[in-house]
């Protein structure tokens, strides 16, 4: 039987557009050291498997398999003790708030992104997931990596001791070519159309911003995937009168939707509760200024580094913050060396080599 140092649960990966496969790829590619760690996951149809190779699975699992790592459930499934028969682990890393039910006798350290669906469930799944399953998972891990110390307030809330906790905020790439000055009027949102991303708030704003400017020559460009909110958010842009200045566009893969980016004025997000809040950053990492909404994590965060504004006013200091951006070019480039010097803060290898050393440590 071969010993593995440390082995990395990917069994809920998905090659999808989603900020937690973003996650999975960012810390693989940043892991450092000559070799990446075993990983256990999925390849499709849906068969259990071991590598240590950088390439993830570039196509979904299909089937009954495909429905159960959705739900991240693929490990039920799986004969995990017959799997790792030959191949025991010391230690197991989920990127996942998964924990191997299978592998009790095993230390084990889970990450959690957020805690959004108990506030903000989209569906009643999600929410009854959140309160009743992810607490089981948290309750056994060995240490809890959470993303930003606002969700490691929100685990402490809900009763993990803080002994068991390590913030270890999330990272991007650096960017060689950063923007000098704005292309276009344009600003953009990346969000689903998801309770908590609070795109209404987007609408109201743009549309107090346009009562003052009448002229503003950009438009609203919205990316990002349907959801319960679209009927209702389409409904209130006829509302306001926004017709043809709000354009909903699809998820986008990474270098189309860098080349928006890089056509914008600044990049907005008006959200109500965030993990992380990867746009933000991304959009930074470009030079691009941003925008965000006083919640926690972008307090903690961005507070230096993005013009903040109010939730509760019909987007009326979006509005303001907007104009005033508009007005004075010095501030753009101010927020913009700003947002590249908070970007070069949060790199993707700082996460990587942190939560390296928080796995090679004794565990609580």
């Amino acid at each position: 039987m071969t010993r593995l140092p440390l082995l990395f649960n990917l069994l809920p990966y998905r090659p999808e557009p989603t900020g937690l496969s973003r996650y999975v790829e960012r810390l693989l590619a940043a892991w450092p050291g000559e070799s990446l760690p075993w990983q256990l996951r999925l390849a499709p149809p849906g068969h259990g498997q071991f590598s240590q190779s950088p390439h993830l699975p570039t196509k979904p699992c299909t089937g009954p398999m495909g429905l159960l790592q959705r739900y991240a459930l693929a490990q039920h499934a799986l004969p995990l003790r017959r799997l790792l028969a030959d191949h025991w682990p010391d230690r197991i890393y989920s990127p996942y708030s998964e924990w191997l039910w299978a592998l009790p006798q095993v230390p084990q350290v889970i990450t959690c992104h957020d805690l959004t669906p108990l506030h903000f469930p989209s569906s009643c799944r999600a929410h009854w997931r959140s309160r009743l399953l992810l607490p089981a998972h948290f309750e056994r891990a060995a240490l809890v990596v959470a993303i930003s110390q606002s969700v490691a307030n929100q685990l402490v809330q809900t009763g993990l001791p803080a002994r068991r906790i390590a913030v270890v905020p999330n990272g991007v790439e650096p960017v060689a070519d950063p923007i000098q000055a704005p292309a276009s009027h344009d600003c953009v949102v990346l969000a689903r159309h998801a309770r908590n991303k609070n795109l209404a708030l987007a609408l109201n704003g743009f549309a107090a911003l346009l009562k003052r400017n009448p002229d503003w020559p950009g438009r609203l460009l919205v990316v990002g995937a349907t959801d319960r909110c679209t009927s209702a958010l389409f409904r209130q842009q006829r509302q306001l009168g926004l017709g043809e200045r709000v354009r909903w566009i699809s998820p986008l893969p990474p270098e189309p939707l860098e080349t928006l980016l890089r056509q914008a004025f600044c990049l907005v997000s008006p959200s109500l509760m965030e993990g992380f809040d990867y746009p933000l950053l991304e959009a930074q990492a470009l030079g691009l200024p941003t925008l965000a909404s006083r919640i926690p994590v972008h307090q903690e965060l961005h507070q230096d580094a993005a013009l903040l504004f109010e939730l509760h006013d019909r987007g009326d200091t979006m509005a303001h913050q907007l104009q005033r951006l508009d007005r004075d070019p010095a501030l753009w480039r101010q927020l913009s060396q700003a947002g590249l010097l908070n970007a070069a803060a949060h790199t993707s290898q700082r996460q990587a080599r942190e939560i390296n050393s928080l796995l090679r440590d004794p565990l609580p």
